[in-house]
């Protein structure tokens, strides 16, 4: 039985071959969990793996070049969660608008794209900086504006199947009960992909607030238990869902 092997029994977690800290602790807990670990240097023509038992740990390139390369689908929030999530926990407005009605808002303002990295995701200063940095993508592309918050530390949390399963303070100086309670709420009230990370900010004068989502197989441990995180990766990559 798997139980009897090591949870992670029959399942190889593919990886890049750089040496990286935080990656070669989760490495660590799925071989001591019975499970293989395959580096890969040359990731857009990947060995001959069987799909159905590969999970996947790496940057986004990495990971989606892999996936796509194997035939699997990797789990991820909604682009644009953040925008639909009850405003308690944001602690702040948090609007989603085209590109092209940036120039009527007001700055220096948060912006990040609705789809992942299409540019750089910081505060601008200006609609022209703002501009300069989107220079060829389409008006219609959509945004997420937030204001800009006093952070005083921040905390991430791991979800899996609607539990917070390893959490940590990595920066500023803070409880770390606090931010796994709200993480803990945030899982209860959200729609949330099977596993996924939940960051949270301790803002000045308003408390903890939920920050952003990011999906389990990008994200490094920034103090969480890579034991758990490891837990987190089995369900991070599956086969594509057959459509009816």
């Amino acid at each position: 039985m798997a139980s009897q092997r090591g949870k992670f029994a029959g399942l190889v977690l593919v990886v890049p071959e750089k040496p990286d800290g935080e990656r070669d602790a989760v490495c660590g807990a799925w071989v001591n969990g019975g499970g293989v670990v395959e580096r890969l240097g040359r990731f857009w023509a990947p060995p001959q793996l069987d799909p159905s038992a590969v999970k996947i740990y790496g940057p986004d390139t990495f990971a989606l070049v892999v996936a796509q390369k194997l035939g699997l689908e990797l789990i991820c929030p909604a682009d644009d969660l953040l925008a639909s999530t009850p405003v308690q926990f944001l602690k702040r407005e948090v609007r989603r608008v085209a590109l092209s009605d940036m120039r009527g808002r007001i700055f220096p303002v948060f912006v990040k794209s609705v789809v992942p990295k299409l540019f750089r995701s910081r505060i601008y200063e200006s609609a022209a900086a703002l501009e300069l940095e989107c220079r060829g993508l389409e008006p219609s592309t959509q945004v997420l504006t937030s204001e800009i918050l006093p952070i005083v530390a921040e905390a991430r949390t791991f979800v899996l199947e609607g539990r917070v399963v390893t959490s940590a303070v990595y920066e500023g100086k803070a409880d770390d009960a606090e931010p796994r309670e709200m993480a803990a709420q945030v899982a209860a009230e959200v729609a949330l992909p099977s596993t996924c990370v939940v960051d949270l900010a301790l803002v000045q004068d308003r408390g903890w607030a939920l920050l952003e989502f990011n999906p389990t197989w990008g994200a490094g441990l920034n103090g969480c238990a890579p034991e758990a995180v490891a837990e987190c990766l089995v369900f991070a990559t599956r086969l594509p869902v057959a459509k009816l």
